[in-house]
């Protein structure tokens, strides 16, 4: 029997244009315009644990309750095209009362598993100084915002978890560059990816979607983590134990050159090894996993090419492909 809902955003994407459908989705974003008509109109994204798609609402369409952005709908409409993109036209919204957290997004990977596997990292981590910087940072109540951050608002790992899926991604990767050039400093290495976005925990407020905070804003992440940084190191001094100040300019210059440049919001570039693996990896990870995004959006392009991405300035190629099974 053909399946008539709720549809998950994956399996709407699998449904013929035209088809009717109905699910509970999250209000991931919400922008609301007049036409040059002066019809009112609402362009949504909405999202669950599976992925994301564009809806558009008119103003025909019946609304019961607020529609605002962290908001749980349930969308009756019809699926179209816009743009060589999936759209959503809503027919009849309802907002819902319920637990978000089966429809929100999370790691791959089970969160008790990268929480384990963070502890042993801080482990890893030799040099008594620097040991001391990351239990000063990570108290307990830090650790738990930690583990239920976001990496971005939007770009990659854009989900509770992500930012601590991100960051394990980027010490791993940093330590198998450790083993190709063993003269690497393996705990400033460490250190430094486990710290790399410690500032993201002032950056964003996370609830159901992602927001700046106002100082978030106005400072950047990686202000506000050379802060915490600063703070924690002082710290550590206050308690009668040796932090070698050559120890602090390094530690901050891997997080106020991450990004690798100017252009990219660091305003320094990597002076020294360390930093630039860390530069390389994050930027790395980042950019893997906007490909696998592309890879698995359905609706996005055709068969070989996503659309054009404004904010990568590129299409990106789709198709992957299979070896032959030997005969």
């Amino acid at each position: 029997m053909e399946k008539k809902g709720p549809f998950t955003i994956q399996e709407l994407k699998a449904l013929p244009t035209g088809s009717q459908l109905w699910g509970k989705y999250l209000v991931l974003d919400k922008n609301q315009r007049k036409t040059k008509d002066g019809r009112d109109i609402i362009n949504l994204r909405l999202g669950d644990s599976t992925g994301e798609v564009d809806a558009i609402v008119w103003d025909n369409c019946q609304i019961n309750g607020p529609v605002e952005a962290g908001s749980l709908l349930g969308v009756l409409g019809d699926l179209g095209s816009y743009n060589n993109k999936l759209q959503v036209t809503a027919k009849r919204i309802k907002a819902l009362q319920e637990d978000i957290s089966p429809y929100l997004k999370k790691p791959d990977i089970d969160i008790e598993r990268l929480i384990e596997e963070f502890n042993l990292l801080l482990g890893q981590v030799k040099e008594p100084a620097l040991g001391k910087l990351l239990e000063s940072i990570f108290t307990p109540d830090v650790r738990q915002q930690f583990y239920g951050a976001t990496a971005a608002k939007k770009v990659h790992h854009n989900y509770p978890g992500g930012l601590l899926e991100h960051t394990l991604q980027v010490a791993n990767l940093s330590l198998q560059l450790g083993t190709a050039y063993p003269w690497l400093n393996t705990d400033l290495l460490i250190t430094g990816a486990l710290l790399h976005d410690i500032g993201k925990l002032d950056e964003y407020r996370v609830k159901v979607v992602t927001e700046y905070t106002v100082e978030g804003k106005l400072l950047g992440h990686i202000m506000m983590g050379v802060e915490r940084i600063g703070n924690a190191i002082a710290a550590v001094r206050s308690q009668g134990q040796d932090f070698p100040q050559e120890l602090e300019w390094m530690i901050k210059h891997m997080i106020l050159s991450h990004h690798g440049t100017t252009e990219f919001g660091s305003p320094v570039v990597p002076m020294f090894p360390e930093a630039f693996v860390l530069h390389m990896m994050d930027n790395l990870d980042a950019k893997m996993f906007v490909f696998n995004q592309k890879i698995k959006d359905t609706d996005d392009g055709d068969e070989f090419f996503s659309n054009y991405d404004s904010f990568f300035q590129q299409q990106f190629f789709k198709y992957r492909f299979t070896p032959s099974e030997p005969t």
